[in-house]
């Protein structure tokens, strides 16, 4: 059954929606992988994280307003929020961005949010946040906070600050931080500030789960001056991250911002790049010769150095075969800009070669998360909706 999010004046368009997409690809005709695309809730406002509980339950974190919902594994969504944070301060490119289940939910029921502290509403200065709750009976309670001391953003550009946040395949939890829009600014230790080792901004960071302090195996934990949280750096986004089911390695994405979109994989200390891309208007995409990207990312009919062809990766997720055959194990991405779900192929002995980019759905312009039993869920600025192979059951 389609459940509408809190929106009856809505409910006929989403209805409507619903039944021209739901026996096709979701939102047009082509169908190339045999799936089908079903709506699951109708929204309000844009869900940026999504994250599966054990039980099969959806949570998601509303961008705009700090609400965090759920929808039951039977579909319904809750009418009360399981938890709502007041303080959101939130723009285009900050707000609720973030969303994680403890990988021993099961037994300590710890959901994580990651948001930007301040005074709600645009323009607002604020302070990239992650904080806990603990679940009981779908409402967050003993709301903790994990990290609160990250550089609060500047009011005249608040952009480009928290991203997404996942853990590892170690236990730890992952971050992502942007360069708050003051890339050529220079940092603590006397370089611009994605390549300044002494700030998180521009960085991925990694952390205890418990109180949000660096682990001892960091990579920069012994160097003087450097922030011990860092894990990578030289980053302009704070890109969604996805972590292979079988290496452990962990792929994100990232780009200038007008040309030269690229998948990553993150490498443990490694600098990827940003911003040394030499002169404007980017079109080299190799200049950065650091950390090199093995994919680029580029809007249909553009080439990836073409001013102007990113297509701003916003959802990343690995998809099992076993589950979807016309896929096969694969890396799905979400693009905001031009709604496409692409499914990319890695090859090589460490999966490090994308051997087939295609398009799977073109209405997907945020998130995408992967529930239990393997079946895709992603969402759009109207819905979250889900793919299924033709003869599902369930």
């Amino acid at each position: 059954m389609i459940r509408i999010a809190r929106i009856p004046f809505l409910a006929f368009f989403v209805l409507t929606f619903a039944l021209v997409s739901a026996c096709g690809g979701g939102g047009g005709e082509e169908n190339p992988f045999d799936l089908q695309s079903e709506v699951v809730v109708g929204l309000v406002n844009q869900a940026d994280g999504l994250a599966f509980a054990p039980d099969g339950r959806l949570f998601y974190a509303e961008h705009w307003t700090g609400e965090i919902f759920v929808v039951t594994a039977d579909g319904e969504l809750l009418e009360e929020p399981f938890a709502s944070i007041a303080n959101v301060a939130s723009g285009p490119h900050f707000g609720l961005t973030g969303l994680a289940l403890d990988p021993d939910f099961e037994r300590n029921h710890y959901v994580y949010a990651y948001f930007t502290e301040g005074d709600p509403g645009p323009p607002s200065q604020g302070s990239p946040t992650v904080i806990r709750f603990t679940d009981v009976d779908s409402k967050g309670t003993d709301r903790k906070v994990i990290v609160d001391d990250l550089p609060e953003t500047d009011p005249e550009f608040p952009n480009n600050a928290n991203g997404s946040i996942h853990f590892g395949a170690d236990g730890f939890l992952y971050l992502t931080l942007g360069d708050y829009d003051v890339a050529t600014e220079v940092g603590p230790q006397g370089k611009v500030r994605p390549q300044d080792l002494g700030t998180p901004i521009g960085k991925m960071l990694r952390v205890q789960k418990e109180d949000g302090t660096a682990p001892a195996d960091n990579p920069f934990v012994d160097e003087r001056g450097a922030d011990p949280l860092l894990f990578a750096y030289g980053f302009r986004r704070g890109f969604d991250f996805a972590v292979h089911p079988e290496t452990g390695q962990i792929y994100g994405s990232d780009s200038t911002g007008v040309t030269c979109e690229e998948l990553n994989i993150i490498e443990e200390g490694g600098n990827h790049g940003w911003p040394e891309v030499g002169e404007w208007p980017y079109n080299d995409c190799l200049a950065a010769m650091k950390v090199l990207g093995i994919h680029h990312f580029a809007a249909e009919g553009m080439d990836p150095g073409d001013f102007q062809s990113t297509v701003a990766v916003t959802g990343i997720e690995f998809v099992s075969g076993d589950v979807y055959p016309t896929l096969g194990d694969s890396l799905l991405v979400c693009e905001q800009r031009t709604g496409l779900m692409r499914r990319l192929v890695l090859e090589g002995s460490n999966f490090d070669q994308v051997v087939s980019d295609d398009v799977v759905v073109r209405d997907c312009s945020r998130d995408i998360a992967v529930r239990g039993d393997g079946i895709i869920y992603y969402s759009n600025e109207r819905e979250i909706r889900r793919l299924v192979p033709s003869d599902f059951g369930g």
